[in-house]
């Protein structure tokens, strides 16, 4: 029962996912719970977990709307605002929702997560430990690990989760750098990581070759207790496709015992998101 960490829906006629754009040409396009059910039934995948892919609450509120119809949807990672003077109340408001298991604050699209380490964004913080959500970090370059590793030191009572195994230079061929900072963020055991995101920095054209050391490396650092699966659906469509990522995990956890693959692919993401709370 194969569980999806992370994907994303969006109605481009809702007007907040801006980082989308025409260029974009494989993505560029509304991506509904009707465009995903066929692929995840095909690849054997029986939920997902829906992340923003907007900086704004109303998304996050479009999401809950679509998890009310759609029971595969057994997660939302909701957006929330930690500068906001309401931060309290909003957290709280957000927990209220039994689909919201945690949330992913981005600013700018996280071109650098500098910003999360303001002193005065402790309120929210405190926020979202205090009410059990979880707190995904979206780094964009593979560079700003020991800022997320910095800001979980300073939160030992979060649970955690690095998004797509911290974006490594797989295009570039620079593994050891990486290596190190996540094997130091590793080293805190309140941090998860998801396996996804690395065929597209590998760029077209990848296979499994390219980017089994980079798995292999998150498998050991982290353990297969704190990795969960993802495919990063509809970005991963810029690089490949949602039955060849599956395919492609499959062969790389196939020499796990069979409760370590069950962590991967289904137990982290359902321990983690409470999806059968």
């Amino acid at each position: 029962m194969t569980v999806d960490a992370h994907v994303h829906l969006w109605r481009l006629s809702r007007g907040d996912n801006t980082e989308l754009s025409p260029a974009m040409t494989a993505i560029y396009g509304d991506r509904e719970p009707a465009d995903l059910k066929p692929l995840i039934d095909a690849a054997d995948v029986a939920r997902v977990v829906v992340v923003q892919a907007a900086e704004t609450l109303a998304e996050t509120l479009f999401t809950v709307g679509l998890a009310r119809k759609h029971a595969w949807i057994a997660g939302v990672v909701a957006w929330v605002e930690l500068a906001s003077p309401s931060v309290e109340e909003e957290v709280a408001a957000l927990a209220a929702i039994p689909a919201v298991k945690g949330v992913r604050p981005v600013r700018d699209d996280n071109r650098s997560i500098a910003w999360m380490l303001d002193s005065r964004l402790e309120r929210g913080f405190q926020a979202l430990q205090d009410h059990g959500l979880s707190l995904d970090i979206l780094v964009q370059n593979w560079r700003e690990i020991p800022l997320a590793t910095l800001l979980a030191k300073r939160w030992p009572g979060l649970a955690i989760v690095l998004d797509h195994c911290g974006k490594p230079d797989v295009a570039g061929g620079r593994f050891d750098p990486w290596a190190r900072h996540v094997e130091e963020l590793a080293s805190l055991g309140h941090v998860v990581c998801k396996l996804s995101g690395l065929l597209n920095c590998a760029g077209p054209g990848a296979d499994p070759a390219d980017v089994a050391v980079y798995v292999n490396r998150v498998l050991t650092a982290f353990g297969p207790s704190r990795v969960m699966w993802a495919s990063d659906w509809p970005p991963l469509d810029l690089a490949s496709d949602y039955a060849t990522w599956k395919r492609i995990s499959d062969v790389m956890v196939q020499s796990l015992p069979q409760s370590q693959r069950t962590d991967v692919m289904a137990g982290t993401a359902a321990r983690v998101y409470r999806l059968d709370s």
